[in-house]
């Protein structure tokens, strides 16, 4: 049998009741994300960020530049991509999950092309905070299947095969650089020289991924230029 609560106890109740609505509150902690297309074919596509709260559209990608950050909220339901130019089995949008690896403080969404996918995209997430990828450094991705070593300004470092960041702060003022890459067997021949501009209001974020053209040498590198002197206009929350 079932008694009515005493009048008195309603009040704890409904303390107990905020008390909770609070903690769940407090704990989809809302992540500002940026999304970076690999190429033209992904930045064309019609695609959205969506969380538990609801789903927006992302604007303006660009496979040189971040989009502006949306603000998605972290708790128990998944964050997703959707492809609203492709329908899952259910009718609705494909969708692939985005896993935000843990300890990550600003995502850097990299959307890849991926056929084998039902989204026909491949995700990676890597954590964009200048406490790891300081102004005036520069962050290798190693995508090029071979062991790479990089000089600038005869200091070294070896670039493993790896999507695993590896990040080369030369410090010092602004001014121009001489770089190479090579193959780590073969350290006297340089399969890439340049002369590279050091900016320390500028961070560089370079991929090295095979060479499409044999004629330009055997890598090519995709580079993402950022710099904290241009104003972000913020997006608001779409939640």
């Amino acid at each position: 049998m079932k008694f009515p609560l005493p009048a008195k106890s309603l009040p704890v109740r409904l303390c107990a009741l905020a008390f909770a609505t609070l903690m769940l509150s407090q704990s989809l902690q809302a992540v500002p994300i940026r999304v970076l297309a690999w190429n033209d074919e992904v930045a064309a596509r019609k695609l959205a960020i969506a969380d538990g709260k609801g789903s927006v559209i992302i604007e303006a990608m660009h496979p040189s530049k971040r989009t502006k950050p949306y603000h998605v909220a972290v708790g128990d339901k998944p964050i997703t991509i959707q492809a609203l130019d492709k329908t899952g089995a259910d009718g609705k949008p494909a969708a692939s999950a985005i896993l935000i690896p843990q300890g990550t403080k600003l995502p850097l969404l990299l959307i890849l092309p991926d056929a084998k996918a039902a989204t026909g995209l491949r995700l990676f997430v890597l954590d964009d905070d200048v406490a790891g990828f300081p102004w005036g450094g520069l962050r290798f991705i190693n995508a090029s299947g071979s062991k790479l070593g990089f000089v600038c300004e005869k200091k070294p470092v070896v670039l493993p095969v790896s999507w695993t960041p590896v990040l080369f702060n030369p410090g010092g003022d602004n001014r121009n650089m001489e770089v190479q890459l090579f193959f780590v067997d073969q350290p006297a021949v340089p399969i890439y020289s340049a002369v590279w501009e050091q900016q320390q209001e500028v961070r560089m974020l370079i991929f090295i991924v095979p060479s499409e053209d044999p004629r330009q040498g055997p890598v090519a590198l995709k580079m993402i230029t950022e710099d904290r002197r241009i104003k972000e206009v913020p997006v608001p929350n779409p939640h």
